[in-house]
């Protein structure tokens, strides 16, 4: 994830749909256990930790919420980024609050902080095991596999090793609470789908 974390409220429509997508923009931390086999193609410009955001106690409803609204918001736009259209944005911002608040979310913000502590606790689970490790783990994982990665282009990789490097310098986020970890380890591979699902159509 870069969790784009809080910027869903934001006023720019093209920032509150990157936002909102979530599970589309899904950290790269939750995929540093793939690290040992690297992707042919850039495996970590995502290589910085989870923005930490407001955790809530989630619930399996709010999880079933945001696996269907994901999609839904995904499709919405708000007009080009270069060009912004203030009534298109403004139309869109309504449409993502319908889609949420359909979903079970109060509103955006509520949405937002779900969607927050669900990506706090992708960015520590080890894909491998599905068992939460924390963000230094994996991101000492991923730095191993790009720094070992010989089909990786010099400059790519030096400043993928420095994003890594970087975002290890930054610490550990604050762990997660048991029950969080519990409920989001539970919905991992539906949550892992939903995610490589919008990778796909990036």
């Amino acid at each position: 994830m870069t969790i784009h974390s809080r910027t869903l409220l934001a006023a720019s429509l093209s920032a509150t749909l990157a936002a909102a997508a979530i599970l589309s923009a899904a950290p790269a931390l939750a995929q540093a256990g793939t690290a040992a086999k690297p992707a042919a193609g850039p495996p970590a410009a995502k290589a910085e930790a989870p923005e930490a955001g407001k955790e809530i106690a989630l619930t399996q409803g709010q999880i079933d919420g945001l696996l269907v609204a994901q999609p839904e918001l995904a499709k919405l736009t708000g007009g080009a980024p270069d060009k912004p259209d203030p009534k298109a944005e403004a139309q869109a911002q309504g449409q993502a609050e319908a889609i949420v608040k359909r979903n079970g979310f109060a509103s955006l913000e509520e949405f937002q902080d779900a969607s927050d502590t669900v990506d706090a606790v992708l960015g520590g689970i080890d894909p491998e095991t599905k068992s939460y490790v924390g963000a230094t783990p994996l991101l000492k994982k991923q730095l191993a596999a790009v720094q070992a990665d010989k089909a990786m282009p010099a400059q790519e990789k030096a400043e993928t090793v420095k994003e890594i490097k970087e975002a290890l310098a930054a610490g550990e986020p604050a762990k997660p609470s048991e029950a969080n970890i519990a409920l989001v380890t539970k919905n991992y591979a539906r949550l892992s789908a939903a995610m490589g699902e919008g990778q796909d159509k990036e």
